[in-house]
């Protein structure tokens, strides 16, 4: 089985934000993955150049660390719409973990989530607000996301 095309996917999940993500929105990228998309994404969506890093060693640890670390205080005082956004949606467990640390850190604002490829099997009740494509892999393939300059693949 091939891996998705994931410069399409990137292409439409900007056709899709554009028009209907705020401008004062964060793009909070989680782990490497989600941080690169974040900043691409950033580049593409006018406007919109709040963007930070949930680091996911820190969240696997139940501490709420972002990068750079003025992010979350203005994520707090803003009360701007949060777009959590990574690379694959599987099970949903790190984004309901993710959610779950900013409410306890005090974020009250919106939070919507935006992905790459959505791959189904969610485990928690949760679903994309902005998607680039639904995808249908063996449950035992792992797809990561690489960059080769500007290109963006997706490696099983």
């Amino acid at each position: 089985m091939t891996a998705p095309n994931a410069m399409r996917f990137f292409e439409t999940l900007v056709t899709r934000m554009e028009s209907a993500l705020a401008i004062d929105a964060w793009l909070l990228g989680l782990g490497d993955e989600g941080a690169l998309l974040a900043e691409r994404l950033a580049a593409r969506l006018p406007g919109r150049n709040n963007v930070a890093a949930l680091e996911l060693e820190a969240l696997a640890q139940g501490v709420l660390r972002t990068t750079p670390e003025a992010a979350f205080s203005a994520m707090i005082s803003e009360k701007a719409t949060i777009v959590l956004v990574d690379a694959v949606l599987w099970r949903g467990e790190t984004v309901v973990k993710a959610v779950s640390l900013l409410r306890q850190h005090g974020v009250r604002a919106p939070i919507e989530l935006a992905v790459l490829a959505n791959r189904g099997g969610y485990l928690v009740p949760v679903a994309p607000t902005y998607c680039g494509g639904d995808i249908i892999v063996a449950e035992e393939m792992v797809l990561r996301l690489v960059v080769d300059g500007d290109i963006l693949q997706f490696e099983a």
